[in-house]
């Protein structure tokens, strides 16, 4: 345990020292630099009308979770470099996104958001290895809530990995096309998986036909759980991004998985969900959202109950842009399911309605 996190806090340095060499290196020679830095905050406050007794108010949902208390998702600093056939970005937060996602992991490595290097294979920069702690390959969703199309993040996000640890060897073939091929440490994982275990790999296939549509297949194939567990996970992400003309966007996506443990009892689980964006003005959008999940066996989702997690739900959302440095967003979302959630409330309900309300700051260099 204390080798792999000297390795790590080495590997962490290294990247450090890269983007400040080159910082100051090229500051002095040239007059733009590639190094470009990033800041986030985003600030919320939810409430939650079956008024939980817990932290977090659901045990599968990871982000935005905390109950009438004015909270910070995530607070990222970020700083990239990239210059002919090298790049390497290291980004760093904190925030309850971070309290719920990294809790399997140790505390100096909560820290780390990305910690990555990369090196063009050839001289056309179109295959590139990238190795460390990077954002996922799987969904359309990211950490970043501004990125996304809604305030909350779609169940079948918050239930698949946000970020990944390995090495990935990646394809621009055309513009039309990209390949990836991972070996990874594990599902949603910095720091391996303690004792002995296998190791887990992941593929992407991206098809841009033209700037309006973009198709997506990412896979994974590995475990969460140690080798004597002697599980498998077997995971499929499908999803489509389609723009039409100026004001509509719609993105729809599909997740199946399975996981195989010792006594040969496959545990399998998927979820789906669609979500339709209208953009009123250059500033001010709002998108609707439909979505399903069923995980009967609790293969990789939580309810603090031994009854599984079946959820279906809306949620609709309203976003006013501020000049370039400020996204306020507010969103209604109800959900429903056949088992009462456990929210440590008495009777347990079997809906959920949560209003969220957000004000993300940034800046871009």
């Amino acid at each position: 345990m204390r080798k792999n996190s000297s390795n790590w806090k080495r590997f962490f340095l290294t990247i450090g020292a890269v983007l400040f060499f080159f910082e100051t290196t090229i500051a002095q020679g040239e007059k733009k630099s590639p190094i470009t830095w990033s800041a986030l905050i985003d600030l919320y406050y939810g409430y939650d009308f079956n008024q939980p007794k817990a932290e977090s108010r659901l045990p599968f949902l990871y982000n935005h979770t905390r109950h009438h208390s004015p909270s910070v998702n995530l607070a990222l600093i970020s700083g990239s470099f990239e210059k002919e056939r090298f790049r390497a970005n290291l980004a760093l937060q904190q925030g309850t996104y971070v309290q719920d996602n990294y809790a399997n992991e140790p505390k100096a490595l909560r820290w780390i958001h990305q910690a990555n290097l990369g090196f063009a294979l050839d001289a056309e920069q179109k295959l590139w290895l990238d190795a460390g702690v990077m954002p996922s390959h799987i969904g359309f969703e990211t950490a970043v809530s501004k990125d996304n199309l809604t305030l909350s993040r779609s169940i079948i996000a918050e239930n698949s990995p946000y970020f990944e640890t390995g090495v990935k060897l990646g394809w621009q073939k055309s513009e039309s096309w990209y390949f990836a091929l991972l070996y990874l440490n594990g599902w949603q994982r910095i720091q391996s998986i303690p004792g002995k275990n296998n190791p887990s790999f992941g593929t992407q296939a991206t098809y841009k036909p033209s700037s309006s549509v973009t198709l997506n297949w990412s896979t994974f194939l590995g475990t969460d759980q140690p080798f004597e567990a002697g599980t498998t996970l077997y995971f499929s992400n499908m999803y489509g991004d389609f723009s039409f003309g100026k004001k509509w966007k719609i993105i729809a996506g599909i997740d199946v998985g399975k996981r195989t443990t010792l006594d040969f009892f496959d545990q399998n689980w998927w979820g789906a969900a669609v979500i339709a964006e209208y953009r009123f003005g250059e500033n001010l959008s709002g998108a609707f959202r439909w979505e399903y999940y069923d995980d009967p066996f609790q293969a990789i989702s939580n309810s603090n109950t031994n009854l599984g997690v079946e959820v279906g739900g809306i949620s609709l959302n309203l976003d006013q842009k501020i000049g370039k440095w400020s996204l306020l967003r507010i969103e209604g979302r109800w959900l429903d399911s056949p088992v009462p959630f456990e929210q440590g409330i008495s009777p347990a309900k079997s809906e959920n309605f949560f209003f969220l309300a957000s004000w993300a700051i940034f800046w871009n260099e």
